[in-house]
């Protein structure tokens, strides 16, 4: 499986593992199944009442926009992603928009659709960062969510009771910027020694740019602990 380094909109470097083939083509599979027992359902249902066939293109057309609707609202992911823990994400950081979601959905035409899916398949073999044709022109790809991955989709953390906020500051901060430092001191955590130098390189990043956006220049606490209190008064202030 292949590791992809995916630098957020703060500048910083987050290193995520690249969703399998098979990973795809499971979660993909489940959707079919989802769309096929939406459609047989519809189509008894509207079939017995007879002469709606209004409704039949009516109800027909949640499955055609099925991937966009998805991804566009669902962060990046489909029922069968939610299950197979796998998920859409920008190459840039940035979170999809509706132009992303899009293209995405148009190019399954050629990737899914297509002799039988065979494109999508090759293409994300081939290609070093395991994207199909509609992730090369988004500028996207597939990746794997851990059960900690799971757990920092939120940056919500829980505050102390009778906790003071330190930096007053952190009002300036948004739920993107939260979930990046919960992240980053998620994936400290995780690391060994061996990467201790790649570790400091990453907090001291991290600690740099949050730092610069609050316009606030503190010595006295070291990195790591510095961004633990900014996380636990972004929690506090915005609980």
């Amino acid at each position: 499986m292949e590791y992809l380094n995916i630098e957020t909109t703060q500048n910083i470097d987050l290193e995520f593992k690249s969703a399998s083939v098979g990973d795809r083509i499971l979660a993909y599979g489940f959707d079919l199944l989802i769309m096929f027992v939406w459609n047989l359902t519809w189509f008894l249902i509207l079939g017995r009442a007879g002469g709606l066939e209004i409704w039949h293109i009516v109800f027909t057309l949640p499955i055609v926009f099925y991937s966009l609707i998805c991804e566009l609202f669902l962060n990046g992911q489909s029922f069968g992603k939610m299950i197979f823990k796998i998920k859409v994400a920008k190459l840039d950081g940035s979170e999809l928009t509706l132009g992303t979601c899009l293209i995405r959905w148009i190019f399954r035409i050629v990737d899914n659709w297509l002799l039988l899916g065979s494109v999508a398949v090759l293409t994300v073999i081939l290609t070093n960062k395991s994207q199909r044709l509609g992730d090369l022109t988004a500028g996207t790809t597939v990746v794997k969510l851990s059960k900690a991955n799971l757990f920092t989709d939120t940056s919500y953390l829980e505050v102390p009771e009778n906790y003071a906020i330190k930096y007053p500051q952190v009002n300036l901060l948004n739920d993107d910027d939260a979930n990046t430092l919960k992240e980053v001191l998620r994936l400290t955590s995780l690391k060994n020694n061996a990467d201790s130098e790649s570790v400091e390189i990453i907090i001291n990043k991290t600690r740099r740019a949050i730092q610069k956006k609050l316009n606030i220049d503190v010595i006295d606490k070291d990195s790591k602990e510095f961004l633990e209190t900014v996380l636990l008064d972004y929690n506090c202030i915005n609980k």
